[in-house]
C-alpha cells in the first residue's frame, strides 16, 4: 500500500475500534458510556487530572531520551504536511478507541466480576497483541523476531499495565489515560528528535523504565477513592492503616524480590562454575551467530563442544569446531570429506546452508572438538550481554509490578457487603 492508504487504513481501523466500543454499550448493552470511563468529575478534579497527565508525559520522554545524553540525539527526517497532519489530528482519535476497548470497556468489565488482577493482565495482553504485526513477523528473521517482540509486544503491555493501573487510580475515568496516550503518540510520531543508543536492548529497557516512573508518579500523587480500594483491592481498613499496610508489604515485597534474584544469581554462577569444573577443559560451550548451519544449527544457538584427542574420534558427517586459517575465528561446519596427507588428515567442511565447500581444508591441529548437543534460541544471551541486562529488566519490573497488585494481609475489620 502506499503511504496515504496505510494511513487511511489506521484511520479506518481505530474508528472502528470506539465503533465498536459504542455499540457494545450503548446497542448491545443498553448501558451509559459514563459507565466505563466516560464521564467529568468536577473542574477542579478535571483540571488536576490534565496537570498529572502532562507530567507524566513530559517524565516519559525525558526518560526516554535519557540514552541521547551518553550517546548524541538525531535528527529526523520530516514527515511532510500529509504525515504531519495525519499523527496530529489521528492521535486523539486512536488515544480515545484504544483506551476505551482496552481500558474503558475490557478492564473495567472484567475487574467488575473477577479482580483488579486480573482485568489488568488479561486486558494488557490483548492491547500488546493488537500492537503486535503478525504480517511483519512473517518478514523477520529469529533475531528480527526476538527484537520486535521485546521493542514492540512486550513494551505495548508495560504500557498497558501504566494505562489500567492509571485508570483504575483516577476513579475509572479515562481522561487521566487519553491524554497521556495522546501525548506519548504525538512524541512518538511528531518528535524532531530521537536519542541514539547502542543497541536496541537499551532502547527496550529505558521503555520499561519509562513506565515504571509512571506508575511511581502516579502511587505518589494519586490516592484511590476509599470505595475502589475496597471493592477492587477487598479491603476493609481505613486510609492511615491501608497506607501503612501499603508501604510495609511493598518493602516485603521487595526484599523478596531482591532475595528471589539473588538466590537465582547464585544458582546460575555456581551451575556454570561447576559445570566447567566437572567438564575439566573436555567440554565447553559455543553460540552460533550466522546460518551457515541452517536447518541444523539455527542463529542463536548454544552448541556444546566436546574435546577430541585423536582424529578416530572425528567422522565425515560430524560437525566440528575448528579455526581455520581463511578466517579470524572459529567455525562451527560440517566434515563432509577427509584426505590423509604425510602432514596428517585434512577435514573438508561445510555449512549445511552454503552451497559451496569452505575455502580450504582443516587440519586436525585446527579442530577444537565436536558439537555433542544444539540448544536452540540459548546463544542469543550469550551473543548479546544486553539481551541479558533486558531479561533481568523484564523480570524485575514484572517482579514489583505483580507485588504491587497483591492484596495485602491480613485483612482488617468485619467483612460486609460493599
Amino acid at each position: 500500500m502506499t503511504t496515504t492508504q496505510t494511513y487511511f487504513a489506521y484511520g479506518i481501523l481505530y474508528v472502528s475500534f470506539l465503533l465498536l466500543f459504542l455499540l457494545f454499550v450503548r446497542g448491545v448493552e443498553g448501558s451509559k458510556t459514563s459507565k466505563y470511563g466516560f464521564f467529568t468529575t468536577g473542574s477542579k478534579r478535571t483540571v488536576q487530572v490534565i496537570l498529572l497527565s502532562l507530567v507524566l508525559v513530559a517524565a516519559f520522554s525525558l526518560v526516554i531520551l535519557e540514552p541521547g545524553f551518553v550517546f548524541g540525539f538525531s535528527r529526523l527526517p520530516s514527515l511532510g504536511l500529509l504525515g504531519f497532519g495525519f499523527f496530529l489530528f489521528t492521535s486523539p482519535l486512536v488515544a480515545t478507541s484504544q483506551e476505551a476497548v482496552f481500558r474503558g470497556y475490557i478492564l473495567k468489565k472484567i475487574a467488575s466480576s473477577t479482580t483488579l488482577s486480573i482485568g489488568l493482565l488479561v486486558s494488557s495482553l490483548l492491547f500488546a497483541l493488537q500492537m503486535t504485526n503478525p504480517f511483519v513477523l512473517g518478514t523477520l528473521g529469529t533475531g528480527g523476531i526476538v527484537q520486535y517482540l521485546f521493542s514492540n509486544t512486550l513494551t505495548s503491555f508495560a504500557l498497558g499495565i501504566t494505562m489500567g493501573l492509571y485508570f483504575f487510580k483516577s476513579g475509572w475515568s479515562l481522561l487521566g489515560p487519553v491524554i497521556v496516550r495522546w501525548g506519548l503518540l504525538l512524541e512518538q510520531n511528531l518528535s524532531p528528535i530521537v536519542a541514539n543508543s547502542n543497541g536496541w536492548e537499551l532502547t527496550f529497557v529505558f521503555q520499561l523504565i519509562g513506565c515504571a516512573v509512571l506508575i511511581i508518579l502516579m502511587n505518589t500523587t494519586i490516592r484511590e477513592p476509599r470505595l475502589l480500594a475496597k471493592k477492587y483491592l477487598d479491603l476493609q481498613i481505613g486510609p492511615k492503616r491501608w497506607r501503612f499496610l501499603q508501604r510495609a508489604r511493598r518493602r516485603a515485597e521487595a526484599k523478596r524480590t531482591l532475595r528471589i534474584f539473588a538466590i537465582l544469581g547464585i544458582i546460575v554462577v555456581a551451575g556454570i562454575v561447576g559445570f566447567q569444573a566437572l567438564a575439566a577443559g573436555s567440554i565447553h560451550l559455543t553460540a552460533i551467530p550466522t546460518g551457515s548451519m541452517r536447518p541444523t544449527i539455527y542463529p542463536g544457538s548454544l552448541v556444546i563442544v566436546q574435546k577430541v584427542n585423536n582424529p578416530d574420534q572425528i567422522q565425515v558427517g560430524n560437525i566440528i569446531e575448528f579455526s581455520p586459517s581463511w578466517f579470524n575465528g572459529s567455525v562451527v561446519h560440517r566434515v563432509v570429506a577427509e584426505e590423509s596427507t604425510p602432514g596428517g588428515l585434512l577435514y573438508t567442511t561445510k555449512g549445511d546452508n552454503n552451497t559451496s565447500p569452505d575455502p580450504l581444508p582443516t587440519s586436525f591441529s585446527k579442530v577444537t572438538g565436536k558439537v555433542t548437543l544444539i540448544i536452540p534460541y540459548i546463544g542469543f544471551f550469550v551473543l548479546s550481554p544486553p539481551l541479558d541486562v533486558v531479561l533481568v529488566a523484564v523480570l524485575f519490573i514484572a517482579s514489583l509490578l505483580s507485588s504491587s497488585l497483591k492484596n495485602p494481609k491480613p485483612r482488617i475489620g468485619p467483612r460486609g457487603p460493599v
